[in-house]
């Protein structure tokens, strides 16, 4: 039984589930499990193990901060906000090669096929687009088409997987001035379009590093959490430290997860990742949930 399900005290999924799933057209397609396991990927008929704890761990924390799981209980759907769902979670790095679309599918898959949210699983990272490779989709319209002509389908831009709630929206056509184009008005609307089309699950929005562009500073604004991901014993602190203070200045919700580590106790390997949190109210400290180092 999932978290949803524990937290509700149902055994079928949280209520709406099939009317929200029915919303998520486009076209389909199959999950390829044996690919997704070869890359490392949480697919369907994968085992308990360290990586379903390590993102259980990951899912809790992601759904309590941005508010998706009463802590009594409570159907999640009454944490609404009046017009707007916090739901839109952006996955960043501080460089390229850290291993944050990998996060990003890992915990999409997750979250819908143990806990049977609705995923939206979006390819910001036009420079350097990563998902579709999961996936086997060549290129497509995707995010930057659906923000360019406000007026066209979703189901056009995005294609549906068949037997999980999960939505995949890639990067779309290549842009000349993105941190422009993703500070618009437009981009905002678009951004909000997917969110209230979700008002059961969450968006998860694969952007790129920090450090190695400037438009992922304007699709932080229009987040509600960020992930920040770091490669443990790799990712010189003061590279993290810049990333994180220029990310900290747009949006404060900042959550940290160490990929590629080992567990403190006992030594054994964290082949995804574990946990950090990054608290605007914590003076900009780090609070590590645990700490490692890379095999």
């Amino acid at each position: 039984m999932g978290l949803i399900e524990r937290a509700i005290g149902a055994g079928e999924g949280p209520p709406g589930l099939a009317q929200a799933y029915a919303r998520l057209d486009g076209a389909p397609f199959e999950i390829d499990a044996t690919h997704l396991r070869k890359l490392g990927v949480y697919a369907p008929g994968s085992s308990g193990g360290q990586q379903a704890y390590e993102l259980r761990v990951i899912k809790r924390r992601l759904l309590r901060r941005i508010g998706f799981l009463q802590r009594t209980g409570r159907d999640p759907r009454t944490l609404r906000n009046a017009g707007r769902q916090r739901n839109l979670v952006l996955i960043t790095s501080t460089r390229p090669g850290e291993g944050k679309s990998f996060i990003a599918v890992n915990v999409a898959m997750s979250l819908a096929l143990e806990e049977c949210i609705p995923v939206c699983l979006v390819d910001a990272d036009t420079a350097r687009p990563r998902l579709r490779s999961y996936f086997g989709f060549g290129h497509a319209p995707g995010l930057v088409d659906l923000i360019d002509q406000p007026d066209l389908d979703l189901a056009t831009v995005s294609r549906r997987a068949t037997g999980a709630p999960l939505t995949f929206v890639g990067e779309g056509k290549r842009l000349s001035n993105p941190t422009e184009f993703f500070s618009s008005a437009t981009a905002r609307r678009a951004f909000a379009r997917l969110s209230l089309s979700y008002p059961d699950g969450v968006v998860l929005i694969d952007a790129p590093p920090v450090l190695a562009t400037t438009e992922t500073l304007a699709l932080a604004r229009l987040a509600d959490e960020v992930v920040f991901v770091v490669e443990a014993d790799s990712t010189p602190q003061p590279a993290i430290a810049s990333a994180l203070d220029e990310i900290i200045e747009v949006n404060p919700n900042v959550s940290l997860v160490l990929n590629r580590c080992l567990a403190p106790a006992g030594g054994s390997y964290y082949s995804a990742y574990e946990y950090y949190e990054k608290r605007a109210d914590a003076g900009g400290e780090a609070a590590p949930e645990g700490q490692g180092d890379k095999p």
